[in-house]
């Protein structure tokens, strides 16, 4: 293992993922804090910094060898300075922390604050699924629908760091009602909501495998119970992921024409039932965009898993240096 390495947090609303990033994109050590320990700044610096150090401990390096911090949180974060207007993961929220100065205070070593998704994106770039590419466009399904934009081996931000908010895209005029407010947003059909909604409308219309499911898991529906479903052959729970392809596919067409990207990667929990959707989403991006760069962007699904956060936080260090 190399002795010099970087330390990337994923600061998510459940927990804090903590890990050690080699220079060639591997974790070699990681610790997870639960967020409800360490919700307010002060104490989420407590956490990191005794954190880096049992990190330090357990791979027997000193903390003159971690090369900096890199952190990807949840909200709206201008990168180049350094501050989170708005954090949505934990209670209450922060609001205008300089983040990033009070980690170099504290650590006394470079620190990097990103939008999670960003960061994501860069690692994915850099590391995973858009490795060797130049123009990598990233997309996250979840709850939310998020987006990441590397151009020209570069993050783009935007000049209120809100560059590639795929998510809140409208792909249908007066269409229901999106969890920013507005109507028609593509996080409102292919989110997780949206599609526990579509499976609830199946039901009412008589699905019986999808109310079997929704009723073994105390009347809960979820992405994964309607990935299970179309595993399992069961004909609505299939539309479904048709119907999130097809939405997805004519929001990533807009991409493909906007930005011409060489690969657009998916990744987040819904990715998960990828095998349901990548065909129609292929296609529709094929029959929307321009022939040309459509042919010459790959769709691909993402390759860092639970790792994605914490080495992308790494990177977000590596790009400013």
């Amino acid at each position: 293992m190399s002795r010099s390495v970087t330390v990337g947090v994923d600061f998510g609303g459940t927990n804090i993922k903590v890990g050690c990033v080699t220079p060639r994109g591997r974790v070699v050590r990681r610790l997870v804090l639960p967020t409800r320990a360490h919700t307010t700044p002060e104490t989420f610096l407590d956490g990191v910094e005794g954190a880096i150090a049992r990190l330090c401990a357990a791979l027997t390096i000193r903390r003159s060898q971690v090369r900096g911090v890199g952190v990807g949180v949840a909200g709206l974060v201008d990168g180049s300075r350094g501050v989170i207007y708005r954090l949505v993961n934990v209670p209450g929220g922060w609001e205008g922390v300089a983040l990033r100065r009070l980690l170099e205070r504290r650590l006394r070593c470079p620190c990097a604050i990103e939008n999670d998704v960003n960061a994501v994106a860069l690692g994915e770039w850099r590391f995973g699924a858009g490795r060797g590419t130049r123009h990598s466009v990233y997309v996250t399904l979840g709850t939310g629908v998020g987006g990441g934009l590397v151009v020209d081996g570069k993050l783009v931000r935007g000049i209120a760091g809100t560059a590639g908010e795929i998510g809140h895209t409208g792909v249908r005029l007066n269409g229901p009602r999106c969890a920013c407010g507005r109507r028609g947003c593509l996080e409102a059909f292919v989110g997780t909501a949206g599609i526990v909604r579509r499976a609830r409308q199946a039901i009412r219309a008589g699905n019986r495998p999808l109310e079997r499911l929704a009723a073994r898991h105390g009347g809960r529906l979820s992405p994964e119970l309607v990935s299970r479903a179309a595993r399992a052959g069961d004909r609505a729970a299939r539309e479904i992921w048709q119907e999130v392809g097809c939405y997805l596919g004519a929001a990533l067409a807009n991409v493909v024409n906007l930005l011409s990207p060489e690969r657009i990667v998916i990744g987040g929990g819904v990715a998960g039932a990828w095998p349901w959707f990548r065909g129609r989403l292929r296609a529709t991006v094929r029959e929307l965009a321009f022939a040309v760069p459509a042919r010459a962007c790959q769709i691909v699904r993402a390759q860092l898993g639970d790792d994605a956060g914490i080495i992308g936080g790494a990177m977000l260090v590596e790009e400013g240096r």
